[in-house]
C-alpha cells in the first residue's frame, strides 16, 4: 500500500519533499485578514516552459495565513492576494520575488479601498541645463502652480524649497573612452560642462526644505510598491520636520527598490500664539525623489483645500491644469497612473 501511494506520487509529478512558505495578509493597523484570496505562481530555475511552473490558490485562514509547500528546486515568481473592499496586492520580480531560494515567509498589507478626491498632480523634472535648478541655491517650488517660483519660474509661493550641489569625482566610462569622445567629431558640440553631465560620476547632496513655522516633510510611515495605492490615503497629522537630506552618487546605479518611498508635506501652515497649528494644507511626494548633479526630478499630488489630509487621488479630476503653450510630451507629466 505504501508502495503504491509513492509510485502514484510520482506519476502525477507531485512532490515528496519540499520547502514550507507562509503569506500573512494584514490591513493598515496591521490585523490580519481573513478568506483573503490568495495565489503562489513557482517555477524552475532555467527551465522557461509553462509546464514547469506550479500554481497554488487557496485563502488564508483566521490569523491571516496562507500557507504552501513547493519542490526544493523551485522558487517563487508571483503572490496575488485579492478581498473585496481592499486594495489587491500583486508581487513579482520588481518586489524581491524569482531569486533561488525563495524567502519562506512573507507579510503583505492590504489598504482598504477608499474614494479619491481631486488634486493638483504633476510630474516634475528640474534641471540645471534648463535653468531651473541653479546649484547651491535654494529654488522654491509652488505646489498649487506647478512650477518653481520666480526668477527660474512662474511660482509665487515657495512651499517646497531644493539645495542641489556636487562634485565631480571620476568618469562612468574609462579614462581611454574618456579621452576618445573628447576629441570625435561626435562630442565637438558639448561644452565641458554638458561633457561632464554626459559622463561624469558625481557626489553630492540635494536638500529639500518646508518654508514656514510648522511646516515640513515627513518619510510615510508605510509604503506598497504592490499596491495600486502605494502610501496612507491620510497625511499624518504630527511629525514632520523642517528639512529633508538626501546625499547621492551616480554609481552605482540605483535599485529598482530604492523607489518604494514616500514623503507627506506640510506646507502653508499657519501658527498660533501658543505655537499650535491652525491651519495648514497636505502634500506628498510618492515614489523617491531622483536627484543627481544639477538634476532633481519628483511627482507629486497636493490637496488645495486648507486641513484636509486626504491625498488618495482621483485619477480624473486633476486640478493642475497644463498652459495652453505646454508641449505635448510634457502633457504626460499631468496624467496619474496611481491614486
Amino acid at each position: 500500500m505504501r508502495l503504491s501511494a509513492l509510485l502514484l506520487l510520482t506519476l502525477f509529478g507531485l512532490p515528496l519533499m519540499g520547502r514550507d512558505y507562509a503569506a500573512t495578509v494584514v490591513d493598515e493597523a496591521n490585523r490580519p485578514l481573513s478568506d483573503v484570496a490568495m495565489l503562489a505562481l513557482f517555477g524552475r530555475m532555467n527551465d522557461p516552459r509553462d509546464a514547469s511552473m506550479r500554481t497554488f490558490e487557496g485563502k488564508t485562514d483566521a490569523q491571516g495565513v496562507f500557507r504552501f509547500k513547493a519542490d526544493d528546486d523551485m522558487c517563487l515568481v508571483r503572490l496575488r492576494a485579492s478581498l473585496p473592499g481592499h486594495y489587491d496586492a500583486d508581487l513579482g520580480e520588481l518586489h524581491g520575488l524569482g531569486k533561488v531560494p525563495s524567502e519562506p515567509s512573507y507579510i503583505l498589507t492590504l489598504p482598504r479601498q477608499v474614494a479619491g478626491i481631486p488634486l493638483c498632480y504633476k510630474e516634475v523634472s528640474l534641471r540645471r541645463a534648463d535653468g531651473r535648478l541653479p546649484t547651491k541655491t535654494w529654488v522654491g517650488f509652488d505646489l498649487a502652480l506647478g512650477d518653481v517660483v520666480r526668477p527660474w519660474g512662474k511660482g509665487e509661493v515657495a512651499d517646497i524649497s531644493f539645495w542641489n550641489e556636487g562634485e565631480r569625482i571620476g568618469w562612468t566610462q574609462s579614462e581611454r573612452t574618456i579621452e576618445r569622445y573628447r576629441h570625435d567629431k561626435d562630442h565637438a558640440r558639448f561644452s565641458e560642462e554638458e561633457f561632464d553631465a554626459l559622463y561624469g560620476s558625481f557626489r553630492g547632496v540635494t536638500r529639500l526644505r518646508c518654508e514656514g513655522s510648522g511646516s515640513g516633510i515627513l518619510r510615510s510611515p508605510a509604503f506598497w510598491p504592490y499596491c495600486l495605492l502605494k502610501m496612507p490615503a491620510t497625511a499624518p497629522l504630527e511629525g514632520y520636520a523642517m528639512q529633508l537630506e538626501l546625499p547621492y552618487a551616480t554609481l552605482p546605479l540605483p535599485d529598482t527598490r530604492d523607489d518604494f518611498v514616500g514623503y507627506f508635506l506640510r506646507v502653508r501652515t499657519k501658527v498660533g500664539p501658543d505655537g499650535r497649528i491652525i491651519s495648514a494644507h497636505y502634500a506628498k511626494i510618492q515614489r523617491a525623489v531622483r536627484h543627481d548633479f544639477g538634476v532633481v526630478a519628483f511627482r507629486y499630488y497636493y490637496n488645495p483645500m486648507p486641513d484636509d489630509p486626504r491625498l488618495a487621488h482621483d485619477m480624473k479630476t486633476n486640478l493642475l491644469r497644463p498652459g495652453p503653450d505646454t508641449p505635448g510630451p510634457d502633457l504626460e507629466r499631468y496624467r496619474s497612473y496611481e491614486p
